[in-house]
């Protein structure tokens, strides 16, 4: 019997090597299958020893089979073997011939390898050379065998088995080994329903509808190896830190609400005004020092009217309110020495004010942060003893005052 069980294995280990390549999965024979598996068996009968023959005899064997179930199978063995024998009766050959029908029972499959189980019964006639009487035994089998798969239709297959009989005194061994066609393609159970082919059944499918092609988990959903949000497969930026904002490529998304050059994530101050000055931390920077801004507007004689050829200047002047909108301005209006005082007085006023309302009304600054002022003839630029210095005195500047800081 270890020598059968050592020839067995070591069939099957050829098996392995020659032809693992071409293993398919699976497991054969599949369920509604016939299938044929010519071989080679060994045995010892149980008049071998009575005869004078101890040794193990080798013949060709036949397994005619049908899967009828999902795991069982019905076979018919078929035998003969020829041994030469010598006793006290005489010298001649015995002929040994066998049929059994046994049920085989697969075990669960791996890698092409598929186990069984299996059982049965049969009846074995000898015929001898007129030394002695033909004989017929009654005999039951059970053992274990493998299927090793070579390809689609086509496995190794291998069982060892004990046998028992009227006649033997307890388990005489059989082997049989040999190759399994397999006809046809079976009844295998319809696969489970998978609508968007991803592997995974629908009855399991957290996300459905994955488009085809795509990795999936054991859940059927795509993978996010990063966690942002947006699967690996249209992820362009894989591998963000956690917690940071992507877009829809996946990419760290830089969102700055007010347009002041500083990303929220690192914006101290949030809601700053459009165009305005700040620093690393995205807060106003405040002027420092008192700045006057002189917006050469010069008014002609006794007129307090915004010429076109103000805007350029009054449109500077609105530029730096906004860089540092924290800061405070006061207008001032100024006039040459023609006239009487009080009259001029008033006219540097109106010139201060026309500035002012510009910049509320037209400009958008607001209120709170200007006031104006009329300085009349009281401060001049130039001598006005000339046209051209009365017209420098004719004029309107602005005083622009606040701190500057850079918040830390």
């Amino acid at each position: 019997m270890t020598r059968m069980l050592a020839a067995v294995m070591l069939i099957c280990s050829f098996g392995t090597f020659s032809f693992g390549a071409f293993a398919a999965q699976g497991n054969n024979p599949s369920q509604g299958q016939f299938y044929i598996s010519p071989g080679v068996v060994a045995h010892e009968g149980p008049d071998s020893r009575r005869v004078g023959h101890d040794d193990i005899d080798l013949g060709p064997g036949l397994i005619l089979g049908y899967s009828f179930a999902e795991r069982w199978s019905v076979e018919l063995l078929g035998s003969r073997v020829e041994s030469d024998f010598e006793n006290i009766f005489g010298r001649g050959e015995d002929d040994v011939e066998l049929v059994w029908v046994d049920v085989l029972y697969k075990l669960q499959s791996s890698n092409g390898w598929q186990p069984f189980l299996l059982f049965g019964a049969g009846r074995t006639e000898y015929e001898f050379d007129d030394v002695r009487p033909d004989s017929t035994d009654r005999q039951f089998n059970a053992g274990v065998g493998l299927f090793r798969q070579l390809s689609e239709h086509v496995s190794l297959r291998a069982d060892v088995r004990g046998v028992s009989s009227r006649k033997a005194g307890g388990l005489e061994p059989f082997a049989f080994v040999g190759l399994t066609g397999f006809l046809g393609q079976g009844s295998t159970p319809p696969a489970p329903a998978d609508s968007d082919g991803d592997g995974v059944p629908n009855d399991s499918d957290q996300c459905p509808t994955t488009p085809l092609g795509r990795v999936v988990d054991a859940t059927g959903c795509q993978l996010d190896g990063d966690g942002d949000g947006v699967v690996d497969a249209e992820d362009q930026c894989p591998g963000t830190p956690a917690g940071a904002t992507v877009n829809a490529q996946g990419c760290v998304e830089v969102v700055d609400s007010d347009g002041d050059g500083v990303a929220d994530a690192d914006d101290k101050c949030p809601d700053t005004e459009a165009g305005a000055r700040v620093d690393a931390s995205g807060c106003y920077l405040e002027l420092e020092e008192e700045v006057t801004i002189d917006m050469n507007i010069e008014f002609d004689t006794n007129q307090a009217q915004i010429r076109p050829d103000h805007l350029s200047e009054l449109s500077r002047t609105v530029t730096f309110l906004r860089e540092y909108p924290t800061t405070q301005a006061v207008i001032e209006g100024h006039t040459d020495s023609d006239g009487a005082a009080a009259y001029n007085q008033a006219l540097s006023e109106r010139r201060a004010k026309a500035v002012y309302d510009y910049l509320i009304e037209q400009a958008g600054v607001r209120a709170e942060r200007l006031s104006y002022a009329g300085f009349g003839e009281t401060r001049p630029l130039a001598d006005n003893n000339t046209a051209a210095g009365k017209q420098k005195n004719r004029r309107v500047s602005a005083v622009v005052s606040g701190t500057r800081t850079v918040r830390q």
